[in-house]
């Protein structure tokens, strides 16, 4: 199955978020097919823009198995994203990319 993650920093956090951030990605990108996609929200489209967030789009067994992923991030564990991240399950239906 597939989820969408939409979790939003808290206020003041991007000292922490630059902290954490290689422990973050690290984090993903130790678990082989699981983030199809992901990255920083950012606060504008310009070159000035700050990160604000993160989104992903992941492949997990269950709901509960995303909970569980995002619950491990050390953006979650060490306070960066505040506490109304939405998981939301998705059904890849169109675009250049989506499962065979």
């Amino acid at each position: 199955m597939f989820f969408v993650i939409l979790a939003s920093d808290r206020p003041g956090a991007l000292e922490l978020r630059l902290a954490h951030r290689q422990r973050h990605i690290d984090y993903w990108n130790s678990l082989p097919g699981v983030v199809r996609i992901g990255g920083a929200m950012l606060s504008d489209d310009t070159g000035e823009a700050t990160p604000k967030g993160s989104a992903f789009i992941i492949e997990a067994g269950s709901l509960e198995a995303a909970r569980a992923l995002l619950a491990a991030d050390p953006f979650t564990t060490e306070g960066v994203f505040g506490g109304d991240a939405r998981i939301e399950v998705l059904r890849p239906g169109i675009g250049d990319w989506k499962p065979g």
